[in-house]
Protein backbone atom coordinates (compact mmCIF):
# COMPACT_ATOMS: atom_id res chain seq x y z
CA UNK A 1 0.00 0.00 0.00
CA UNK A 2 2.84 2.43 1.07
CA UNK A 3 4.77 1.60 -1.61
CA UNK A 4 1.92 2.32 -4.41
CA UNK A 5 1.69 5.83 -2.66
CA UNK A 6 5.69 6.47 -3.26
CA UNK A 7 4.86 5.54 -6.67
CA UNK A 8 2.37 7.32 -7.50
CA UNK A 9 3.84 10.67 -5.64
CA UNK A 10 7.34 10.15 -7.41
CA UNK A 11 5.20 9.64 -10.99
CA UNK A 12 3.19 12.69 -10.23
CA UNK A 13 6.34 14.74 -9.59
CA UNK A 14 8.38 13.75 -12.30
CA UNK A 15 4.88 14.62 -14.50
CA UNK A 16 3.98 18.18 -12.74
CA UNK A 17 7.36 19.30 -12.05
CA UNK A 18 10.61 17.20 -13.53
CA UNK A 19 9.54 16.65 -16.97
CA UNK A 20 8.13 20.17 -18.13
CA UNK A 21 11.13 21.75 -16.64
CA UNK A 22 13.05 19.56 -18.57
CA UNK A 23 11.31 20.11 -21.65
CA UNK A 24 11.40 23.78 -21.42
CA UNK A 25 15.05 24.56 -19.66
CA UNK A 26 17.03 21.58 -20.77
CA UNK A 27 16.00 20.95 -24.27
CA UNK A 28 14.43 24.40 -24.87
CA UNK A 29 11.38 22.98 -25.99
CA UNK A 30 8.69 25.77 -26.14
CA UNK A 31 11.77 28.27 -25.18
CA UNK A 32 13.99 30.72 -26.41
CA UNK A 33 17.78 30.33 -25.11
CA UNK A 34 20.05 32.07 -27.95
CA UNK A 35 19.80 33.87 -31.28
CA UNK A 36 21.32 33.07 -33.87
CA UNK A 37 24.93 32.80 -34.08
CA UNK A 38 25.54 34.30 -36.98
CA UNK A 39 23.46 38.07 -36.27
CA UNK A 40 26.81 39.81 -34.26
CA UNK A 41 23.29 40.82 -31.81
CA UNK A 42 23.21 40.11 -28.37
CA UNK A 43 19.69 40.73 -26.27
CA UNK A 44 20.69 42.12 -22.76
CA UNK A 45 17.94 41.32 -20.54
CA UNK A 46 16.52 42.74 -16.76
CA UNK A 47 14.90 40.93 -14.41
CA UNK A 48 12.83 41.41 -11.54
CA UNK A 49 12.16 44.71 -12.23
CA UNK A 50 10.94 47.71 -12.33
CA UNK A 51 12.95 50.00 -9.57
CA UNK A 52 13.27 53.51 -9.15
CA UNK A 53 16.47 54.05 -8.33
CA UNK A 54 18.62 50.83 -10.66
CA UNK A 55 16.06 50.53 -13.64
CA UNK A 56 16.13 54.50 -14.13
CA UNK A 57 20.20 54.06 -13.77
CA UNK A 58 20.14 51.07 -16.04
CA UNK A 59 18.04 52.75 -18.59
CA UNK A 60 20.34 56.14 -18.33
CA UNK A 61 23.37 54.21 -19.29
CA UNK A 62 21.59 52.31 -22.03
CA UNK A 63 20.83 55.80 -23.83
CA UNK A 64 24.64 56.76 -23.10
CA UNK A 65 25.93 53.91 -25.30
CA UNK A 66 22.87 53.94 -28.28
CA UNK A 67 22.05 50.14 -26.67
CA UNK A 68 18.90 48.45 -26.36
CA UNK A 69 17.74 45.46 -24.11
CA UNK A 70 14.65 43.76 -22.60
CA UNK A 71 13.31 43.99 -19.05
CA UNK A 72 11.52 41.19 -17.70
CA UNK A 73 9.23 42.74 -15.18
CA UNK A 74 7.66 41.73 -12.09
CA UNK A 75 4.02 42.40 -12.03
CA UNK A 76 2.88 44.03 -8.51
CA UNK A 77 6.31 46.10 -9.12
CA UNK A 78 5.01 47.36 -12.38
CA UNK A 79 1.81 48.48 -10.70
CA UNK A 80 3.72 50.79 -8.55
CA UNK A 81 5.82 52.35 -10.86
CA UNK A 82 4.09 52.47 -14.28
CA UNK A 83 6.21 55.65 -15.60
CA UNK A 84 9.39 53.16 -16.25
CA UNK A 85 7.32 50.78 -17.80
CA UNK A 86 6.34 53.49 -20.02
CA UNK A 87 10.27 54.88 -20.64
CA UNK A 88 11.53 51.39 -20.87
CA UNK A 89 8.46 51.33 -23.50
CA UNK A 90 9.52 54.77 -25.20
CA UNK A 91 12.92 54.07 -25.58
CA UNK A 92 12.88 51.37 -27.69
CA UNK A 93 13.24 48.75 -25.46
CA UNK A 94 11.23 45.31 -25.32
CA UNK A 95 8.94 44.37 -22.33
CA UNK A 96 8.18 40.97 -20.71
CA UNK A 97 6.74 39.55 -17.76
CA UNK A 98 7.95 37.25 -15.07
CA UNK A 99 5.22 36.30 -13.08
CA UNK A 100 3.10 38.75 -10.72
CA UNK A 101 4.63 38.04 -7.54
CA UNK A 102 7.92 36.48 -8.70
CA UNK A 103 6.43 32.71 -7.32
CA UNK A 104 7.72 29.78 -7.74
CA UNK A 105 6.14 27.48 -10.09
CA UNK A 106 7.19 24.13 -8.25
CA UNK A 107 5.26 25.35 -5.16
CA UNK A 108 2.33 26.28 -6.89
CA UNK A 109 -1.15 24.36 -8.09
CA UNK A 110 -2.46 24.72 -11.69
CA UNK A 111 -5.06 27.40 -10.86
CA UNK A 112 -2.32 29.88 -8.84
CA UNK A 113 0.39 29.03 -11.42
CA UNK A 114 -1.48 30.44 -14.25
CA UNK A 115 -3.11 33.07 -12.59
CA UNK A 116 0.28 34.45 -11.40
CA UNK A 117 1.00 34.55 -15.37
CA UNK A 118 -2.26 36.04 -16.50
CA UNK A 119 -1.86 38.99 -13.83
CA UNK A 120 1.20 39.73 -14.38
CA UNK A 121 0.40 40.01 -18.19
CA UNK A 122 -2.81 42.21 -17.08
CA UNK A 123 -0.33 44.42 -15.11
CA UNK A 124 1.42 45.64 -17.75
CA UNK A 125 -1.36 45.62 -20.46
CA UNK A 126 -3.36 47.92 -17.87
CA UNK A 127 -0.32 50.25 -18.14
CA UNK A 128 0.30 49.85 -21.93
CA UNK A 129 -2.45 49.07 -23.55
CA UNK A 130 -1.55 45.53 -25.16
CA UNK A 131 -0.25 42.49 -23.74
CA UNK A 132 3.69 41.93 -23.66
CA UNK A 133 5.00 39.28 -26.11
CA UNK A 134 7.25 37.76 -24.01
CA UNK A 135 7.46 35.55 -20.73
CA UNK A 136 10.17 34.43 -18.13
CA UNK A 137 9.51 32.01 -15.71
CA UNK A 138 10.61 32.69 -12.18
CA UNK A 139 13.74 31.11 -11.35
CA UNK A 140 13.72 29.58 -14.52
CA UNK A 141 11.52 26.61 -13.91
CA UNK A 142 7.83 25.44 -15.22
CA UNK A 143 5.55 23.11 -13.83
CA UNK A 144 3.10 21.45 -16.27
CA UNK A 145 0.67 23.85 -15.99
CA UNK A 146 2.47 26.93 -16.60
CA UNK A 147 4.36 24.76 -19.56
CA UNK A 148 0.78 23.66 -21.13
CA UNK A 149 0.07 27.55 -20.93
CA UNK A 150 3.16 29.13 -22.62
CA UNK A 151 2.79 26.72 -25.10
CA UNK A 152 -1.09 26.54 -26.17
CA UNK A 153 -1.35 30.46 -25.42
CA UNK A 154 1.42 30.80 -27.90
CA UNK A 155 3.47 32.70 -25.52
CA UNK A 156 7.46 33.50 -26.36
CA UNK A 157 9.07 32.29 -23.64
CA UNK A 158 12.66 33.25 -23.10
CA UNK A 159 15.16 31.87 -20.85
CA UNK A 160 18.86 32.74 -21.50
CA UNK A 161 22.18 31.93 -22.72
CA UNK A 162 24.28 32.47 -19.72
CA UNK A 163 23.50 34.44 -16.46
CA UNK A 164 25.72 36.66 -14.93
CA UNK A 165 25.32 35.36 -11.28
CA UNK A 166 24.84 39.46 -10.06
CA UNK A 167 22.19 38.12 -7.36
CA UNK A 168 24.59 36.38 -5.76
CA UNK A 169 26.44 38.10 -2.37
CA UNK A 170 29.76 37.21 -3.29
CA UNK A 171 29.79 38.64 -6.54
CA UNK A 172 31.61 41.70 -7.87
CA UNK A 173 31.48 44.59 -10.73
CA UNK A 174 34.66 42.58 -11.53
CA UNK A 175 33.20 39.20 -11.72
CA UNK A 176 29.86 40.29 -13.39
CA UNK A 177 32.09 41.86 -16.03
CA UNK A 178 34.53 38.81 -16.28
CA UNK A 179 31.29 36.39 -16.93
CA UNK A 180 29.87 38.36 -19.61
CA UNK A 181 33.36 38.91 -20.62
CA UNK A 182 34.41 35.13 -21.24
CA UNK A 183 30.93 33.78 -22.18
CA UNK A 184 29.29 36.21 -24.66
CA UNK A 185 29.22 35.53 -28.44
CA UNK A 186 26.68 36.57 -31.32
CA UNK A 187 23.20 35.20 -30.35
CA UNK A 188 23.91 34.99 -26.54
CA UNK A 189 20.48 36.23 -24.43
CA UNK A 190 22.28 37.76 -21.01
CA UNK A 191 20.79 37.52 -17.95
CA UNK A 192 21.05 40.78 -15.22
CA UNK A 193 18.61 41.77 -12.63
CA UNK A 194 17.66 45.75 -11.85
CA UNK A 195 15.87 44.28 -8.43
CA UNK A 196 17.26 41.16 -6.54
CA UNK A 197 14.11 39.79 -5.48
CA UNK A 198 13.13 36.19 -3.58
CA UNK A 199 15.01 34.06 -1.51
CA UNK A 200 19.55 33.72 -1.45
CA UNK A 201 19.51 37.22 -3.79
CA UNK A 202 21.41 40.27 -2.28
CA UNK A 203 19.80 43.64 -2.19
CA UNK A 204 23.13 44.78 -3.25
CA UNK A 205 23.43 42.83 -6.57
CA UNK A 206 22.30 46.07 -8.85
CA UNK A 207 24.53 48.16 -7.32
CA UNK A 208 27.20 46.27 -9.04
CA UNK A 209 25.30 45.31 -11.97
CA UNK A 210 25.09 48.92 -12.44
CA UNK A 211 28.84 49.27 -12.11
CA UNK A 212 29.85 47.02 -14.59
CA UNK A 213 27.80 47.95 -17.44
CA UNK A 214 29.21 50.96 -18.94
CA UNK A 215 32.37 48.42 -19.45
CA UNK A 216 30.55 45.56 -20.98
CA UNK A 217 29.08 47.78 -23.44
CA UNK A 218 32.02 49.26 -24.41
CA UNK A 219 33.26 45.64 -24.29
CA UNK A 220 31.04 44.52 -26.87
CA UNK A 221 31.46 47.42 -28.94
CA UNK A 222 34.90 46.30 -29.61
CA UNK A 223 34.22 42.94 -29.95
CA UNK A 224 31.75 43.94 -33.13
CA UNK A 225 28.64 42.69 -31.04
CA UNK A 226 25.33 44.98 -30.89
CA UNK A 227 23.05 45.21 -27.74
CA UNK A 228 19.56 44.58 -29.14
CA UNK A 229 16.02 44.27 -28.02
CA UNK A 230 14.77 40.64 -28.57
CA UNK A 231 12.45 41.56 -31.44
CA UNK A 232 15.89 42.70 -33.56
CA UNK A 233 17.65 39.21 -32.32
CA UNK A 234 14.84 37.46 -33.21
CA UNK A 235 14.74 38.34 -36.58
CA UNK A 236 17.81 37.15 -37.35
CA UNK A 237 16.27 34.26 -36.60
CA UNK A 238 14.81 32.50 -39.70
CA UNK A 239 14.17 28.84 -38.46
CA UNK A 240 10.41 29.05 -37.13
CA UNK A 241 9.33 28.10 -33.96
CA UNK A 242 7.72 24.42 -34.67
CA UNK A 243 11.00 23.92 -36.94
CA UNK A 244 13.31 24.98 -34.36
CA UNK A 245 11.72 22.26 -31.48
CA UNK A 246 11.42 19.77 -34.01
CA UNK A 247 15.21 20.36 -34.96
CA UNK A 248 15.83 19.83 -30.96
CA UNK A 249 13.59 16.53 -30.48
CA UNK A 250 15.45 15.13 -33.52
CA UNK A 251 18.75 15.67 -31.69
CA UNK A 252 18.17 14.03 -28.70
CA UNK A 253 16.91 11.21 -31.24
CA UNK A 254 20.24 11.23 -33.02
CA UNK A 255 21.87 11.13 -29.88
CA UNK A 256 20.05 7.78 -28.66
CA UNK A 257 19.95 6.25 -31.89
CA UNK A 258 23.57 6.56 -32.26
CA UNK A 259 24.22 4.97 -28.84
CA UNK A 260 21.49 2.16 -29.68
CA UNK A 261 23.28 1.59 -33.41
CA UNK A 262 26.96 1.75 -32.31
CA UNK A 263 28.10 4.34 -34.69
CA UNK A 264 31.54 5.49 -33.84
CA UNK A 265 32.77 9.24 -35.12
CA UNK A 266 35.65 9.69 -37.29
CA UNK A 267 37.61 12.55 -35.52
CA UNK A 268 36.42 14.92 -33.42
CA UNK A 269 33.90 16.93 -35.44
CA UNK A 270 34.44 15.17 -38.68
CA UNK A 271 31.68 13.96 -41.28
CA UNK A 272 31.76 10.45 -41.13
CA UNK A 273 29.77 8.26 -38.23
CA UNK A 274 30.64 4.52 -38.93
CA UNK A 275 29.56 0.77 -37.42
CA UNK A 276 30.92 -2.50 -38.66
CA UNK A 277 28.22 -4.94 -40.01
CA UNK A 278 27.63 -7.34 -41.55
CA UNK A 279 26.48 -7.57 -45.26
CA UNK A 280 23.26 -8.79 -46.20
CA UNK A 281 22.24 -7.24 -49.32
CA UNK A 282 23.05 -9.65 -52.73
CA UNK A 283 26.47 -11.05 -53.66
CA UNK A 284 28.23 -7.92 -55.82
CA UNK A 285 31.32 -8.07 -58.00
CA UNK A 286 32.70 -4.63 -57.55
CA UNK A 287 34.84 -2.67 -60.01
CA UNK A 288 38.44 -3.40 -58.70
CA UNK A 289 37.22 -7.50 -58.60
CA UNK A 290 36.03 -7.60 -54.92
CA UNK A 291 33.57 -10.13 -54.37
CA UNK A 292 31.04 -8.64 -51.75
CA UNK A 293 28.63 -11.67 -50.51
CA UNK A 294 25.72 -11.80 -47.64
CA UNK A 295 27.67 -12.41 -43.82
CA UNK A 296 31.17 -10.58 -45.23
CA UNK A 297 32.20 -7.83 -42.31
CA UNK A 298 31.85 -3.94 -43.87
CA UNK A 299 31.86 -0.78 -43.02
CA UNK A 300 28.30 1.25 -42.49
CA UNK A 301 29.24 4.80 -42.80
CA UNK A 302 26.63 7.85 -41.78
CA UNK A 303 27.00 11.32 -41.86
CA UNK A 304 27.74 13.46 -39.19
CA UNK A 305 24.09 15.07 -38.98
CA UNK A 306 25.05 18.09 -37.52
CA UNK A 307 27.85 19.03 -39.74
CA UNK A 308 25.47 18.49 -42.81
CA UNK A 309 23.49 21.02 -41.23
CA UNK A 310 26.09 23.63 -40.99
CA UNK A 311 26.50 22.69 -44.99
CA UNK A 312 22.76 23.02 -45.70
CA UNK A 313 22.04 25.90 -43.72
CA UNK A 314 24.82 28.20 -45.72
CA UNK A 315 23.85 26.70 -48.90
CA UNK A 316 20.56 27.57 -50.84
CA UNK A 317 20.08 24.89 -53.04
CA UNK A 318 20.04 21.32 -53.34
CA UNK A 319 23.41 21.64 -55.73
CA UNK A 320 25.09 23.77 -53.79
CA UNK A 321 24.68 21.63 -50.51
CA UNK A 322 25.83 18.65 -53.11
CA UNK A 323 28.79 20.45 -54.49
CA UNK A 324 29.34 21.55 -50.70
CA UNK A 325 29.16 17.89 -49.29
CA UNK A 326 31.35 16.56 -51.99
CA UNK A 327 34.19 18.88 -51.21
CA UNK A 328 34.48 18.13 -47.64
CA UNK A 329 33.90 14.76 -48.59
CA UNK A 330 37.07 14.75 -50.39
CA UNK A 331 38.44 16.09 -47.67
CA UNK A 332 37.41 14.25 -44.89
CA UNK A 333 38.06 10.75 -46.66
CA UNK A 334 41.96 10.63 -46.00
CA UNK A 335 41.04 11.27 -42.36
CA UNK A 336 38.68 8.48 -42.58
CA UNK A 337 41.17 6.23 -44.09
CA UNK A 338 43.64 6.72 -41.69
CA UNK A 339 40.84 6.34 -39.27
CA UNK A 340 40.03 2.33 -41.04
CA UNK A 341 43.60 1.58 -40.79
CA UNK A 342 44.29 1.73 -37.46
CA UNK A 343 40.80 0.91 -35.75
CA UNK A 344 41.46 -2.83 -35.03
CA UNK A 345 37.27 -3.14 -35.39
CA UNK A 346 37.60 -2.36 -39.22
CA UNK A 347 40.34 -5.17 -39.83
CA UNK A 348 38.74 -8.05 -42.30
CA UNK A 349 35.96 -5.35 -43.52
CA UNK A 350 35.71 -5.53 -47.31
CA UNK A 351 34.07 -2.19 -48.35
CA UNK A 352 32.56 0.44 -46.75
CA UNK A 353 28.75 1.32 -47.86
CA UNK A 354 26.50 4.14 -47.30
CA UNK A 355 22.69 5.17 -48.73
CA UNK A 356 22.68 8.76 -49.92
CA UNK A 357 20.06 11.30 -51.65
CA UNK A 358 23.43 13.11 -52.32
CA UNK A 359 24.98 10.54 -55.06
CA UNK A 360 25.73 12.50 -58.06
CA UNK A 361 29.82 13.19 -57.82
CA UNK A 362 30.65 10.05 -55.45
CA UNK A 363 32.24 8.14 -58.71
CA UNK A 364 35.02 10.72 -59.17
CA UNK A 365 35.92 9.96 -55.57
CA UNK A 366 36.10 5.83 -55.71
CA UNK A 367 32.57 4.90 -55.16
CA UNK A 368 30.13 2.74 -56.88
CA UNK A 369 26.50 3.64 -56.82
CA UNK A 370 23.95 0.91 -56.71
CA UNK A 371 20.14 1.77 -56.99
CA UNK A 372 17.87 -0.11 -54.28
CA UNK A 373 15.21 -1.84 -53.90
CA UNK A 374 11.72 -0.16 -54.78
CA UNK A 375 10.70 -1.06 -51.02
CA UNK A 376 13.83 0.04 -49.30
CA UNK A 377 13.96 3.18 -51.64
CA UNK A 378 10.48 4.40 -50.94
CA UNK A 379 11.49 4.27 -46.61
CA UNK A 380 14.90 5.60 -47.24
CA UNK A 381 13.23 8.36 -49.34
CA UNK A 382 10.55 9.60 -46.76
CA UNK A 383 13.71 9.48 -44.10
CA UNK A 384 16.36 11.72 -45.89
CA UNK A 385 13.69 14.18 -47.36
CA UNK A 386 12.38 14.74 -43.63
CA UNK A 387 15.61 15.04 -42.82
CA UNK A 388 16.30 17.74 -45.57
CA UNK A 389 13.15 19.76 -44.30
CA UNK A 390 14.59 19.87 -41.50
CA UNK A 391 17.69 20.89 -41.95
CA UNK A 392 17.35 22.89 -45.16
CA UNK A 393 16.42 26.44 -44.81
CA UNK A 394 14.06 26.40 -47.63
CA UNK A 395 12.32 23.75 -46.01
CA UNK A 396 9.30 21.77 -47.55
CA UNK A 397 8.70 24.01 -50.07
CA UNK A 398 12.33 23.67 -51.40
CA UNK A 399 11.82 19.80 -51.26
CA UNK A 400 9.06 20.02 -53.55
CA UNK A 401 11.09 21.69 -56.42
CA UNK A 402 13.40 19.67 -55.89
CA UNK A 403 11.44 16.34 -55.66
CA UNK A 404 12.25 14.31 -58.21
CA UNK A 405 16.07 14.76 -57.71
CA UNK A 406 15.98 13.37 -54.18
CA UNK A 407 16.48 9.44 -55.25
CA UNK A 408 18.33 7.68 -52.69
CA UNK A 409 20.98 5.19 -53.98
CA UNK A 410 23.67 2.67 -52.44
CA UNK A 411 27.16 3.91 -52.82
CA UNK A 412 30.13 1.13 -52.21
CA UNK A 413 33.95 1.66 -52.28
CA UNK A 414 36.26 -1.47 -51.36
CA UNK A 415 38.69 -1.06 -48.29
CA UNK A 416 41.18 -1.64 -50.45
CA UNK A 417 40.55 1.15 -52.81
CA UNK A 418 40.24 3.19 -50.25
CA UNK A 419 43.03 3.05 -48.25
CA UNK A 420 44.75 2.93 -52.06
CA UNK A 421 43.62 6.39 -52.73
CA UNK A 422 43.56 7.98 -49.37
CA UNK A 423 45.50 6.47 -47.20
CA UNK A 424 48.72 9.26 -47.02
CA UNK A 425 51.49 7.29 -46.86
Amino acid sequence: MYLNVFKLAGIAFFIYILLPTFLGRVLSIGSYRRGNKHSGKVALTFDDGPDPLFTAQVLDILQQYNAKASFFVVGNHAKKHPELIQRILAEGHSLGTHGYHHSFAWLQGPIASIREIMLGHKSIALIDGKLPLYFRPSWGVFNLATYLYTLLSQQKTVLWTFMTWDWDAKSSAESIHDIVTRKTRSGSIIVFHDRCTGFGAAAEGPVKMVQALPIILKELKCKGLEPVNLEQLMLYDDVGFIKKNLRRLWQVWELCFDRIAGLKPVGNEGLFRLAVRSYRGQTLKLPDGTLLSPGDKVIELHLNNDFLQQLTTKARSLEATAIALLRETRRSLPLLAKFISQDPACNGTKALIGITMIHRGTPQLGFTVYDLSPRIRSLVAWYQRWLLFLMHPGGLSHIRRQWSKLVPKKVIITRNELLNRYLLR
